[in-house]
């Protein structure tokens, strides 16, 4: 039988131990996203993107004079990458960030599931200590999981963390197929055997006609005033309306 990879990540809100861990924190997000932005400006200019073992002779050594860890320098130099080649494959301008935000090696943090304790190794050999705000029903489910990487990054002083899990599943044959057909007033199920012989079907009334129509009228206000509608108090008002009558929906 054959095997995959299945990969799931959990997604919490994360509190500091001290107050101390929070500026630590902090501090090393916004050292890492000036790396990362560091990395960003030398590579802007280039045709094409170098590959990763050249990224890495390119600035291994600068980045761990800034008191990263060996696996942090890597994690910043594959972000940029990616960053660019997303801007560059979209014709934007170059990116400036600005979210405190970093992806964690797992050599580089240890996490303890059962008292949902998170210890960030971060620059200059400092720790960081977190407590995981999660239910005991989500942390049961990967407790037979494998975790590698996580995401950590902080948001008007509230810190979120996403912790990355992978297990081996077995494929197995399947003996029904379900097809999905989304229209505008409805989503349609229907259950068939591999032989093509219908099982059940079953219809949900959907809003997407609604959503969709305060939508193409946000977009119709952004055209209308493509260069100033950011500025003028009454666009952004009705454009504000739209999306609240979405939200509402």
């Amino acid at each position: 039988m054959r095997e995959g990879e299945l990969v799931e990540a959990l997604k919490v809100r994360a509190l500091p131990e001290g107050s101390d861990d929070h500026g630590a924190l902090v501090e090393f997000l916004r050292l890492y996203r000036d790396a990362v932005q560091f990395v960003v400006n030398k590579l802007w200019s280039l045709d094409k993107v170098p590959s990763i073992s050249t990224l890495h002779g390119m600035f291994y050594s600068e980045l761990r004079k800034l008191g990263f860890r060996a696996h942090h320098v890597k994690q910043i130099y594959v972000y940029a990458k990616a960053v660019i080649k997303a801007c560059k494959r979209n014709n934007g301008r170059k990116p400036v960030l600005r979210r405190l935000t970093a992806r964690i090696d797992k050599y580089d943090y240890k996490l303890d599931l059962e008292s949902r304790a998170l210890i960030l190794k971060i620059h200059e050999n400092r720790e960081v200590k977190l407590r995981l705000l999660t239910s005991t029903e989500r942390i049961e489910k990967y407790k037979e999981w494998s975790n590698y990487e996580i995401a950590v990054k902080v948001v008007e002083n509230e810190v979120y963390v996403a912790v990355y899990f992978k297990k081996t599943v077995k494929f197995r044959k399947p003996r029904t197929v379900m097809t999905v057909d989304v229209n505008f007033d409805n989503v349609t199920l229907a259950v068939f055997t591999s032989s093509g012989e219908l099982l059940k079907l079953k219809r949900f009334k959907t809003p997407l006609r609604k959503i969709l129509t305060h939508r193409i009228w946000i977009e119709r206000i952004q055209r209308r005033y493509s260069r100033s509608w950011r500025f003028i108090r009454g666009v952004r008002r009705a454009i504000k309306r739209h999306g609240e009558r979405i939200r509402s929906i």
